[in-house]
């Protein structure tokens, strides 16, 4: 999917101006959540997004698109639903700059910009990741925006990147360190496989708590973003989630960023050998 076709699917803005990529330092993100301009732009220079979702808005959010000029899959990689899981975000945002080795990969980082700016898990209309009822219309305009947005997307492939609090299995009403699989095509089996990768390649021999796990599978009744996907669009879809427990914002980014490109790879994005798209308009 070329850029022209895209921006033409979606029916989404022009570039404009890209926000700054945060970086990390001492365990803590640099990001400092700067207000939105109304053009998705967070006063940064780089990588020139394809197109803003909710342009002219308090919500207004870019999205990046990365070919490689090689047919092959369309891979959407999602952050920064819920404003207090900077890792998500950060994550998403290391990957927006990012050529596939086939077939193109598109980034939307920060999905919540008004909930990323208050540091809050909700945005104005409370959770953004509840606002997706199957079979029916998301339930605010920034949701049927997303939802839009990812329609036209058509990927191949989905990815929604979280942080949690405690760690899935051990800590109640937590969900991190694990890769939640659709219930669609070999789906749970590449979550699998990405898991004894990560705890073979990322996770620490001391850090056996960490280690990583397949979750249950989403099959599309919840209404939430990912479900959505499962559920109308039949594609597979995966939720990463890491956890802040007794690890710091550097390292979460970092699990997050290698499980998503783990995940792409075996869906035949390859990210391991991406150069770095071309900056536009950037310093």
């Amino acid at each position: 999917m070329n850029r022209r076709a895209f921006l033409r699917r979606t029916g989404a803005a022009a570039a404009v101006p890209a926000f700054a990529s945060a970086t990390a330092a001492h365990g803590e993100s640099t990001d400092s959540r700067p207000s939105n301009d109304g053009n998705g732009t967070a006063g940064d220079a780089g990588v020139s997004p394809a197109a803003t979702v909710m342009q002219g808005t308090e919500h207004a959010t870019p999205v990046y698109v990365n070919e490689s000029g090689t047919d092959g899959p369309t891979a959407l990689v999602v952050g920064g639903v819920h404003g207090d899981e900077r890792p998500g975000y950060l994550a998403a945002e290391r990957l927006r700059s990012r050529v596939p080795d086939a077939g193109t990969l598109v980034v939307l980082p920060r999905a919540n910009q008004v909930a990323i700016e208050r540091d809050t898990r909700e945005g104005k209309n409370g959770d953004l990741n509840r606002q997706f009822p199957p079979g029916k219309a998301p339930e605010t305009e920034l949701a049927e925006e997303i939802w839009d947005f990812v329609r036209g997307t058509d990927p191949d492939v989905f990815v929604d990147l979280h942080r949690s609090v405690g760690i899935y299995r051990r800590h109640d009403a937590s969900v991190g360190q694990a890769i939640f699989p659709a219930e669609v095509d070999d789906a749970p089996g590449v979550a699998e496989a990405v898991v004894d990768r990560l705890n073979s390649d990322a996770v620490p021999w001391y850090m056996p708590l960490h280690e990583f796990v397949r979750g249950n599978t989403i099959t599309g009744e919840k209404p939430m973003l990912v479900h959505k996907v499962v559920g109308e669009l039949d594609r597979p879809g995966y939720i990463v989630e890491t956890t802040r427990f007794l690890v710091d914002t550097e390292t979460q980014t970092k699990w997050l960023t290698e499980a998503a490109t783990a995940l792409l790879a075996r869906h035949g994005v390859d990210l391991s050998n991406g150069e770095e798209a071309a900056t536009e308009g950037g310093s």
